[in-house]
């Protein structure tokens, strides 16, 4: 019986993918995630946790699977997607931003864990 759970995320850039896990702390391998009983699951991308389970995340397609034994993680999963989702967002607009000309002047996180971004453009 496996406890591995599959859930389809927006994502699409699994090298930005990576950079946002690595830019929340989280120690990034490539392999297997490991789950009960020492079941695995082929990842592109795996996050170590402090448990005996990991996170990884698949292309298949054009979408990135998220992918876990979440029975036996000790996270939140909607808190945890959560919290990539809003890191790979910020590497989007931030690179796109830039390769259309405009410079980040501010970035402020607000009470709600939001973040503020002020750019600029000179014409």
């Amino acid at each position: 019986m496996s406890h591995f759970t599959r859930v389809r995320t927006q994502f699409r850039d699994l090298d930005r993918m990576r950079t946002a896990l690595v830019d929340l702390g989280y120690t990034v391998e490539e392999g297997a995630v490991r789950g009960y009983q020492g079941r695995q699951e082929k990842a592109d991308i795996v996050v170590r946790t402090d448990t005996d389970f990991d996170i990884g995340f698949r292309r298949e397609g054009e979408s990135v699977i998220m992918v876990g034994d979440f029975w036996g993680l000790r996270i939140n999963r909607s808190e945890f997607l959560q919290q990539v989702t809003q890191r790979y967002a910020y590497l989007t607009v931030s690179e796109q931003a830039a390769a259309n000309g405009w410079q980040m002047t501010t970035e402020e996180v607000q009470e709600d864990g939001s973040i503020r971004l002020v750019m600029q453009r000179w014409a």
